[in-house]
């Protein structure tokens, strides 16, 4: 068995930031967001905005968020 390399520790810290980031823009437990990404109830895409800011747009049930790293925007939040 081999030590877990310093880029499977970056990946699983970014992908634990994201979960607890989606748990925020859409009010739910961390334990729920895993359970629906688990069973596809989550859409993600990667974008960037009119600045050039990279973000993950996320959609469950309806509700649509710009995860960007340190902030969060709700679509509605948008003008």
């Amino acid at each position: 068995m081999s030590a877990e390399s310093p880029e499977n520790r970056e990946m699983y810290k970014e992908i634990a930031t994201l979960v607890a980031s989606l748990g925020k823009a859409f009010g739910r437990p961390e334990a729920a967001i895993i359970a629906a990404l688990e069973k596809n109830q989550i859409s993600l895409e990667f974008g960037r905005d009119a600045n050039g800011n990279r973000f993950v747009l996320a959609t469950l049930e309806g509700q649509t968020a710009r995860v960007y790293q340190g902030a969060i925007k709700q679509e509605s939040d948008r003008t």
